[in-house]
């Protein structure tokens, strides 16, 4: 059922293009990080004392990423703009919305800090978790925008196991990217680079240091689809659900052919970027599919259908 407030289309489009904005900007990141991550124009947000450095590219990259996170900040305001002048559609929103701020708030120090301290790992990890969750709240915002969820519905049989596949989907693909933000700031599978084995012989290696950081990110890759496979049971009765979840589980296979030949090949910027871009789809699919589940079993608790005799 599409929103009944003519309003909020245009707002859910615009929330959409947003969505897609920081989608770019993610695999954006991806590429300046492969190609010194924000080292080459060290001084914020100049570089080397010049507002408009020369554009090699290296420079490119990081000037991009930085004047496109300042768009979508401003993209951000006027659409906030936008809802506040509608408050029904900001009463649906309101959560999702606050969530976003909070997240572009974080992020923009990450953003800083991460140059500031020279690719201290943990500010490179927190700043691609932020930014994948900041893109996950804009898209629950123009999901909701587009079709608001149900004031009652049949939560199906089986639906706290739906609910609680869909959770711990949505914390796998999370530590996906804590771990994954954790091998880029450390050499992107290097310390570990004979894919699936490390040092060509054991298969499994020694677990110190990066080397079990590494084993633990690849195989994390299977873990995902084990959750995914479990969700194909858990949305049996959400077509557009189990759709996603075909969707994000052919993904995750790709994504992890495209991991091994990626470090297998040296890290090459292009297949950097495409990795990445493949954990950023699978974390926006698994957030519809919780997104589908989740109002199907709480609306559903909450108002119960009454027997009309």
């Amino acid at each position: 059922m599409r929103a009944e407030t003519p309003s909020a289309v245009p707002l859910a489009w615009g929330f959409s293009g947003l969505t897609v904005a920081v989608f770019a900007l993610i695999v954006l990141g991806a590429l300046v990080r492969a190609n010194g991550a924000g080292l080459a124009c060290p001084d914020w947000p100049l570089c080397f004392g010049q507002l408009v450095p020369r554009f090699d590219m290296r420079v490119a990259f990081e000037w991009s990423h930085r004047a496109l996170a300042g768009l979508i900040s401003i993209g951000l305001l006027a659409l906030s703009l936008g809802l506040w002048r509608r408050r029904e559609l900001l009463a649906r929103v309101s959560r999702a919305l606050g969530i976003a701020w909070l997240l572009l708030g974080v992020q923009v120090v990450l953003g800083g800090l991460t140059v500031l301290l020279m690719l201290s790992p943990w500010t490179v990890t927190a700043h691609l978790l932020t930014g994948t969750a900041f893109c996950v709240a804009l898209l629950w915002i123009a999901r909701d925008l587009f079709e608001p969820p149900p004031t009652a519905a049949d939560p199906g049989p089986d639906s706290g196991y739906a609910l609680a596949a869909a959770l711990a989907t949505a914390v796998v693909v999370v530590l996906q990217f804590l771990l994954g933000g954790w091998v880029s700031s450390h050499g992107a599978g290097l310390a570990c680079a004979s894919f699936p084995l490390c040092d060509g012989v054991s298969f499994a290696p020694r677990f110190d240091g990066m080397v079990g950081i590494q084993v633990l990110h690849r195989l994390n890759g299977v873990a995902v689809a084990i959750c995914f496979a479990a969700l194909m049971y858990a949305t049996r009765a959400l077509p557009r659900a189990r759709w996603l979840v075909w969707t994000g589980l052919r993904l995750v296979i790709f994504q992890i052919a495209l991991g091994g030949l990626n470090v297998l090949l040296q890290l090459p910027p292009e297949l950097t970027g495409l990795h990445t871009a493949l954990g950023a789809a699978i974390a926006l699919l698994t957030a519809l599919v919780v997104r589908d589940l989740w109002p199907a079993r709480w609306a559903g608790a909450a108002q119960p259908v009454l027997d009309p005799r």
